[in-house]
C-alpha cells in the first residue's frame, strides 16, 4: 500500500487515498512535473499473478485510452508494465453520496437537469461500446459546473469483450441498491443495466433514498425483482408525472421495456411533458414468475412458493459465492 508522501514512478506525490476496491487501490497525488492533481489507481500487488486481475485492469487501461469526454475520466499515463499503474485526470468536486448524506436530496428541476447531463456522458459511452454496470452515488462526482463525473470503470465493459471472472468476483457484478434484474440473474449487463441505474439514481436524489433497501443485499435484490418503488409523486406531490414516467420507464424489469438509449431518456427529463404517461400506470408484473407467463393464467398461491423459492435460492448462491 502507497502511503501518503510517497514519491511514485519519481513524478507522483502520493497524497492520500481514496479508495480501496476488489483488485486495486486508488490514490489522489501529486504530478510533480505539472503539479496538478490526478488519481492513480495500481492494482494490489499480491494479485498481479492472477491472469483475470492483469486482464481487468488491460480492460480498464483500453477504456481509459477509448474514451475523451468531459464528464468520464481521461487517461493521462498509463503503464502495464511492472508496476502497472493508471494515472486519471483529476475531477474536482464532491462525492455525491457525501452530498446526499449531508443535503438528502435534490429539487427536482436540479435533480432532472444533473441527470440529462449525466445522461449525455453515458450516451458517449454506450456508443463508443463501453457500459460501467456499477453507478451509484459513491462513483460520482458533483463537479463545480453541476454536472455529475462519471468515476471507477473497474468493472465496465467494453463491447466483444471476453467475460473476466476470478475468485473475488461473482455473476453478480454491481451494488445491490442500483443493480438491474438481469444483473441479478447473472447476465453481464449493458447499455439497459446502465438506463436502469440510472432510474434508481434519480429516484434516490428526488427521494432522499434509493428505491429499494433491505436489511442485506440479497433482500434488495429480490425487490428489484418483486416489488415497485414507493411512487414519488405521494412524497413529491408537485413532481411532474413525466418526470415519474420516466423514472418507471428507466427501471422497468424487462430491459427491452425501457429506454432505447441514455438520450431518450435525457430528453424525456428536459421535456417532461413529452415523455410518454402510461408508464405511469403500466404494470410491471415480477421478472421471476410472469417473464413469459400471463398474469391471470397465474395461481397466486404458486407465484409466492416460487417467490419463496427463489429468494432462498438467491440466498444461498450469494453465501455460496462470498465463501469462496
Amino acid at each position: 500500500m502507497l502511503e501518503a508522501g510517497t514519491i511514485f514512478q519519481d513524478r507522483y506525490k502520493i497524497l492520500g487515498p481514496l479508495g480501496l476496491g476488489g483488485f486495486s487501490a486508488v490514490f489522489l497525488a501529486e504530478d510533480l512535473q505539472s503539479n496538478a492533481k490526478v488519481v492513480m489507481k495500481v492494482p494490489h500487488v499480491e494479485q498481479l499473478g492472477d491472469p483475470a486481475i492483469h486482464e481487468r485492469f488491460r480492460r480498464e487501461v483500453a477504456i481509459g485510452k477509448l474514451l475523451d469526454h468531459p464528464d468520464v475520466p481521461v487517461a493521462l499515463e498509463i503503464s502495464e508494465q511492472a508496476p502497472p499503474y493508471l494515472v486519471l485526470k483529476y475531477a474536482e468536486g464532491e462525492s455525491l453520496a457525501k452530498v446526499l448524506g449531508r443535503q438528502g436530496r435534490f429539487p427536482a428541476d436540479q435533480a432532472a437537469d444533473m441527470v440529462a447531463n449525466l445522461l449525455d456522458a453515458l450516451q458517449y459511452c454506450h456508443e463508443m461500446g463501453v457500459y460501467h454496470r456499477d453507478l451509484k452515488p459513491e462513483n460520482l462526482v458533483l463537479a463545480p459546473d453541476g454536472h455529475l463525473k462519471i468515476l471507477d470503470f473497474g468493472i465496465a465493459l467494453m463491447e466483444g469483450a471476453p467475460r473476466v471472472t476470478w475468485r473475488g468476483f461473482s455473476g453478480l457484478m454491481g451494488t445491490p441498491e442500483y443493480m438491474a434484474p438481469e444483473q441479478i440473474r447473472g447476465e453481464r449487463g449493458g447499455a439497459a443495466s446502465d438506463i436502469y441505474a440510472i432510474g434508481c439514481l434519480t429516484y434516490h436524489l428526488l427521494s432522499g433514498k434509493p428505491p429499494f433497501t433491505g436489511d442485506n443485499p440479497m433482500a434488495v435484490m429480490s425487490l428489484h425483482m418483486t416489488k415497485t418503488p414507493e411512487p414519488l409523486p405521494a412524497i413529491l406531490p408537485d413532481l411532474h408525472p413525466g418526470m415519474w414516467a420516466a423514472i418507471l420507464r428507466a427501471m422497468r424489469r424487462r430491459k427491452q421495456e425501457r429506454y432505447g438509449s441514455a438520450e431518450e431518456m435525457a430528453n424525456d427529463l428536459r421535456h417532461p411533458e413529452k415523455a410518454d404517461l402510461r408508464w405511469t400506470d403500466e404494470p410491471d408484473p415480477p421478472l421471476v414468475v410472469t417473464a413469459d407467463l400471463p398474469a391471470r393464467r397465474t395461481n397466486p398461491r404458486v407465484i409466492g412458493a416460487v417467490l419463496a423459492s427463489a429468494v432462498i435460492l438467491l440466498v444461498l448462491l450469494y453465501v455460496l459465492l462470498r465463501s469462496h
